[in-house]
């Protein structure tokens, strides 16, 4: 580069950083939104809880790898929502494992988030949503991409509906989870309902911060940069605990003339618990610091803060504005930054940073018994080397004994600074002195804010003389620490074969010189490489394996040992060549005509198949014992006896990538075909064909136990046949025909063949038999008369075998027996075979029927009742028989029709005949008659006056009888039981009418109470059956003797009176004499 050419580049620096530091110093809005014109878009909404969210690359709205973005506040914009929700805002971390991790189980990288705002009813025009924020949600320096989003969840019972505005047009991609059927944050054109217009309106507004400036606003911080990380410090349960840091203020260009006035704090935090809550304290504190501590030293406190809740270990930045800012005295060298942790401090744990240039103190529990209780021991005297608390205030800086007050950035980027005096409005002229002779008369400026490009790495005085307006002449100094970003040179892209085809991964990329080439011999470095995933590495494994498929990105940045914020990145890609393509090869065969073991293979149809019409592929072939086969590839043989396997390369010559497959040269045994029994087939009409040869076991015999085979089949002119061959099979050659069999290995394609030869035999001619038909002698069995039944067959032909099989195909005497039983009741059907003596198959069936004849059925009685008054019985059976036999004891005959008439008592026998199916069957049955006596009572028992009254009727004569003690109503048993008192007439007849007789008995009783209430139901008490004794006497007495009345036979009964007075209900007693000698005595109830 030329002089002009290098200063024409510095001064566009110049310009471009110019721009950037008054960009940094206004407030920044991020937004993806092509103006602020809202509209409503396709987007849908749901009652169930949704999420909508925003991305953006920080470095496209001018924030600088090494500034924090402090986001202050937020909008969205409505379409149209109801009251029931709330609305919160949540910052996220976007890197490599974006959308993934969001929507995984794992802790999400958040930086903070807001508290809820309920929503309005909004239903009209789009209106924005404006949120401020409580705390401020910190982007830490380094962060390149964030997620925005906004969460409706409930604020009562309903959750209400929310749709989000969005804009024409759009620079970004909107992402929606919700609504159940989305449950993964995806971009709205993914969704299952795609919306490619949603354009959500979502915006956040925040300061831009750079840790590294000094002047009027001076950061205070031992983290050289801010990549969090989470730390091995324990947190106190139960009680209030502390981290600190200390700070010499001189290291932060702060002289004892200035005093620096604490406007706001950050601590980084994860793992905190509900409830927790942080306050910072400042006190002043000398180089015996923690011995000399004390807490009266305090110089003043924030107020106290509410902890953001971070659930996982992620960590965040938590910024506390001062309500009532913190001065630091002029004259105070050296201070302690206290951050009192409290309230629900059970789990509460504080970040650090990778690098730290400090120490880190705590105080509250400790682990160690040689530190005080209550007292401050720094966390490597514990044995946490790394804590590096994550501690840091900021303030304004201002000299009590100047006007002016020097300011300027020292960002790790060129050369080129930025200075500046405050307050500018009140300067005359200035003078600037950068102590950088070197610079020769870029060395001075009296710019009111000049830029200033160092020589080289180093600590320069700068000195201002600045005039004021007022007269006054001041001398501002500043010792600045410059430091230039390492180099991180160009490193070239690096090439590798694929270890599987069409995988794009190589494990073989040789990344050994990657560390030399990028430091190109610059030392005091730190080589960091981040894989195409986000992976960091601090070498890379060698060889390395890509992790991206085909091409992937490798950053590598060169960071300055002691301050790993400087940094110089660079990338090359590591880009896999593929492998040529190499299909699966089928195996190449041949037959093994002569078994030998050994064949010719043509493997030129394999090479053209490799190459295609590609023009940088070769292909080679070798050996199993690893020989090269040359060309010419048409006749190859085998070296291996019938199985030999060939390997296969294709090799592009542009990259020298190969890819190896395999074949087998393979010399098929052929398989056997055994030999065939000629089949022998009926011919039914002699004409030399025949429709029954039976082909159902020919696959099996040529096979025997091979597997695996195929069999095919052809006639005599070589036409091809069905396989198999149906069955039954008719053959078209007349008497003897000629079938090719082969058996083919389907693998190979190499066959075997053999022959099969068709031969027809006379089928012979039977007749159907007659049915045989007998007389059932017992349960549908009878014997049969089977000696006619081959004649009917065959007639007189001879040369036939004939055999028999009843209906389940079991095997008969052949010849059947002359007197043959069947075996199936009723009715049998007999299967007849008939073969040719000389060709078992060659056979004809029918089949011959055995039928039982019921016999006739005779209708009679077993027995027949006949009065001894009558003279005969008159009987008859079923006219339709063909001949009626009646025989009485004596075996005569009194009846040859189908009736007759029976006189005598005493066994008769009835035989029958009825013709059916050409042949007689008779029956015969066997009943009795009886004449019967007329009954006669010869006793009648009975019992009376008891608690079961009963009548016994006893009667001599042989007939059926039943008797009746009312003439009305008969029972099969002669005793009636339980009957009340009075006359009856007991009864006694022949249930076939035989005659009857009668007699009149009494049964005396009494009733056990009466009703006399002149109803008509029991007025009057009397002895039942008294009528029946003339000479009777019946007494009724009172409990004391007194006789009330005296019944004759005559009397109604006594009514429960006496003289004409109605007596009371009670027991009375009573005395009976029948007259007959009989006499006896009770006693019975008046109720009334």
């Amino acid at each position: 580069m030329t002089i002009t050419q290098k200063k024409t580049f510095k001064i566009i620096a110049l310009l471009l950083l110019a721009f950037t530091f008054q960009f940094s110093k206004a407030q920044i809005t991020l937004t993806n939104n092509v103006g602020t014109t809202l509209i409503k878009t396709d987007m849908y909404s749901c009652l169930e809880e949704e999420t909508w969210g925003k991305v953006f690359k920080l470095s496209d709205f001018g924030i600088a790898p090494n500034e924090q973005f402090v986001i202050k506040s937020g909008q969205i914009g409505i379409a149209q929502s109801d009251i029931g929700s709330q609305l919160y805002f949540s910052v996220y971390i976007v890197d490599e494992r974006f959308p993934a991790i969001y929507n995984s189980n794992w802790d999400k990288p958040i930086l903070g988030s807001t508290g809820g705002k309920a929503t309005k009813a909004i239903n009209g025009n789009p209106e924005i949503m404006h949120f401020d924020f409580e705390q401020p949600i910190i982007v830490p320096a380094g962060i390149q991409k964030i997620l925005v989003v906004v969460d409706k969840t409930r604020d009562y019972n309903t959750i209400a509906k929310v749709f989000v505005a969005g804009t024409t047009e759009d620079k970004g991609v909107s992402w929606y989870k919700g609504c159940n059927d989305n449950q993964r944050l995806v971009p709205t054109t993914d969704l299952n309902i795609p919306v490619p217009n949603a354009n959500f309106y979502i915006t956040v507004k925040g300061d831009v911060f750079n840790s590294k400036s000094q002047g009027s606003v001076t950061r205070l911080s031992h983290n050289v940069c801010d990549d969090l990380v989470k730390t091995d410090m324990y947190a106190c349960s139960q009680q209030n605990f502390y981290w600190a840091r200390d700070f010499d203020l001189k290291d932060f260009g702060i002289s004892p003339k200035e005093e620096f006035t604490i406007t706001s704090a950050q601590v980084a935090v994860n793992g905190t618990a509900w409830g927790a809550n942080a306050k910072f304290n400042i006190y002043k504190i000398d180089a015996n610091f923690p011995t000399s501590f004390s807490e009266t030293n305090l110089i003043g406190s924030s107020q106290v803060t509410d902890l953001p809740r971070v659930i996982g270990r992620e960590s965040q930045i938590m910024q506390m504005d001062f309500t009532t800012p913190v001065k630091i005295p002029a004259g105070i060298e050296k201070i302690l930054v206290e951050v009192e942790v409290g309230g629900g401090s059970l789990g509460v744990f504080i970040a650090g940073s990778t690098q730290d240039n400090g120490t880190s103190w705590f105080k509250g529990c400790n682990r160690s018994p040689n530190i005080g209780y209550n007292q401050y021991f720094s966390t490597a005297d514990d044995g946490i080397t790394n804590a590096n608390f994550y501690i840091n205030v900021t303030g304004n800086v201002k000299n009590i004994s100047n006007h002016f007050e020097m300011n300027f950035t020292n960002i790790c980027s060129e050369f080129l600074k930025e200075f500046s005096i405050d307050d500018e409005s009140k300067i005359a002229s200035i003078v600037w002195n950068f102590g950088d002779p070197a610079s020769g008369i870029q060395n001075t400026s009296t710019d009111l804010s000049p830029f200033h490009d160092f020589s080289i790495d180093g600590k320069y005085t700068v000195t201002a003389i600045v005039t004021g307006k007022d007269g006054t002449v001041e001398i501002l100094t500043e010792i600045i620490d410059v430091k230039e970003p390492p180099k991180a040179y160009g490193i070239n892209n690096i090439y590798a074969c694929e270890n599987e085809a069409a995988t794009g991964i190589s494990k073989s990329f040789d990344v050994s010189m990657i560390t030399q080439q990028v430091l190109s011999g610059q030392t005091d470095k730190v080589v960091t490489f981040i894989d195409g995933k986000g992976n960091k590495y601090t070498s890379l494994p060698n060889p390395f394996t890509n992790s991206i498929k085909d091409k992937e990105t490798i950053t590598v940045r060169v960071s300055h040992k002691d301050n790993l914020c400087c940094y110089s990145e660079t990338t090359f890609d590591l880009i896999v060549n593929p492998l040529p393509k190499l299909s699966a090869f089928s195996n190449l065969i041949v037959c093994d005509n002569d078994t030998d073991g050994f064949g010719q293979f043509n493997l030129k149809p394999i090479e053209n198949l490799i190459i295609g019409s590609a023009t940088d592929i070769k292909v080679e072939f070798y050996h199993e014992n690893g020989q090269k086969i040359v060309a010419p590839l048409t006749a190859i043989p085998n070296l291996i006896i019938n199985e030999e396997e060939i390997k296969v390369k294709a090799i592009n010559t542009n990259t020298n990538c190969y890819n190896e497959s395999s074949f087998k040269l393979i010399v098929s045994v052929l398989p056997k075909a055994n030999s065939l029994q000629e089949i022998i087939g009926c011919d039914d009409n002699n004409d030399g064909i025949s429709e029954y040869f039976d082909t159902s076991n020919i696959a099996s015999n040529v096979l025997g136990n091979q597997t695996g085979m195929e069999v095919s089949y052809y006639d005599i002119y070589g036409n091809q046949l069905p396989s198999p061959l149906p069955n039954p099979f008719t053959n078209t050659v007349a008497n003897k025909e000629k079938i090719t069999v082969r058996v083919i290995n389907p693998q190979t394609k190499c066959y075997t063949e053999t022959f099969l030869n068709l031969v027809t035999s006379t089928k012979p001619l039977i007749n159907q038999p007659k049915t045989l038909y007998a007389c059932d002698e017992g349960n549908g069995f009878s014997y049969f008369d089977t000696s006619a039944i081959e004649s009917q067959l065959i007639a007189n032909k001879t040369g036939y075998r004939i055999s028999y099989t009843d209906e389940n195909g079991n095997k008969l005497p052949s010849p059947l027996p002359i007197k043959y039983q069947n075996t199936v009741a009723w009715s049998q059907t007999i299967n007849v075979r008939v073969e040719n003596e000389s060709n078992p198959l060659c056979f004809c069936e029918t089949s011959c029927k055995l039928v039982v004849n019921r016999l006739p059925k005779i209708d009679l009685e077993k027995e027949y009742f006949l009065c001894d008054l009558e003279p005969s019985l008159k009987i008859a059976t079923d006219f339709t028989f063909d001949s009626w036999e009646w025989t009485n004891e004596d075996n005569s005959i009194i009846s040859n029709s189908f009736q007759a008439n029976l006189v005598a008592a005493g066994q008769y026998r009835l035989k029958v005949s009825k013709i059916n199916n050409g042949i007689s069957c008779e029956n015969s049955f066997s009943f009795t008659l009886v004449r019967s006596t007329l009954p006669k009572i010869v006793e009648v028992k009975i019992q009376d006056i008891s608690q079961n009254n009963y009548i016994e009727i006893k009667t001599s004569g042989d007939g059926d009888f039943e008797y009746s003690i009312d003439g009305f109503n008969f029972q099969n048993n002669n005793t009636f039981n339980n009957i009340s008192g009075g006359v009856y007439e007991v009864q006694v007849r022949d249930k076939k009418g035989c005659g009857f007789d009668k007699r009149e008995i009494v049964l005396i009783d009494y009733p056990k109470f009466f009703t006399p209430n002149n109803d008509g139901y029991n007025d009057y008490w009397h002895i039942l059956g008294i009528e029946k004794f003339p000479e009777s006497i019946t007494n009724i007495y009172d409990r004391y003797g007194k006789l009330l009345k005296r019944l004759t036979f005559k009397d109604s009964g006594w009514d429960g009176t006496l003289n004409g007075e109605k007596l009371f209900a009670t027991d009375y007693w009573f005395t009976v004499e029948l007259g007959n000698g009989r006499n006896f005595k009770g006693h019975f109830s008046l109720k009334r």
